[in-house]
């Protein structure tokens, strides 16, 4: 994530700063999840003192829960451009679908949710900010772009909420279980994995299965 503002203004040094601690912290947070990090630790990566840390966040929670919440918010950014309004939508879910299977069915991925489940009761401000940025955001986007669905399809979507919900706990549930029972990652490009993201986005949208494509470009 850049910290370049949009006018195109050079960031501030504290702004610089600020993007050092944030990126050291989400590193750390990937490597050996939350209780395990130190403020020194930090420090080392990315510079600045204590000082600098308890003025711009409170504390190291404070910190992490920013470095969290950001890249969760990223992250949902980055699956929120896999919509496409020009475009049916059951395009924009398999491709929706495709990309989002293949983040998250990563080791990293993995391994970072396996820590949130494990330290979220004594870190609950950190989880609320994995959820509000990351799944939650990613659910009223998608809710609201099934809501305007009617407009590029003859399809309307009767529930856009419900049918959102059911696409990512969907997608997010057989991740969850498949990574607790030690399961290997699903790739998004086999056929089995592309047939079953095909049913997927058919039940989402309530269209005959020949009605949604095994693939999207993008």
């Amino acid at each position: 994530m850049s910290c370049s503002k949009e006018d195109g203004k050079k960031p501030t040094r504290g702004e610089i700063r600020r993007r050092a601690l944030v990126d050291a912290a989400w590193s750390l947070v990937k490597e050996s999840g939350i209780e395990a990090i130190t403020l020194d630790e930090i420090i080392a990566r990315a510079g600045g003192s204590r000082a600098t840390i308890y003025s711009a966040f409170g504390d190291k929670n404070g910190l992490i829960k920013a470095a969290v919440g950001e890249n969760c918010s990223a992250f949902a950014e980055q699956m929120m451009e896999m919509l496409d309004d020009c475009e049916e939508p059951a395009v924009s879910l398999t491709r929706l679908a495709s990309n989002l299977v293949g983040h998250i069915w990563t080791p990293e991925a993995t391994r970072i949710f396996g820590s949130f489940l494990t330290e979220g009761d004594r870190f609950p401000q950190v989880i609320d900010a994995f959820l509000q940025n990351g799944p939650d955001r990613l659910h009223r986007r998608l809710a609201r772009y099934l809501a305007e669905s009617p407009a590029r399809s003859e399809a309307p979507v009767e529930d856009p909420e419900a049918a959102a919900k059911l696409f990512l706990d969907t997608l997010h549930g057989d991740w969850l279980i498949g990574s607790l029972g030690g399961r290997p990652p699903r790739d998004p490009d086999t056929p089995e994995t592309r047939r079953w993201i095909r049913y997927v986005v058919a039940r989402t949208l309530n269209l005959p299965i020949d009605a949604v494509p095994l693939t999207a470009p993008g």
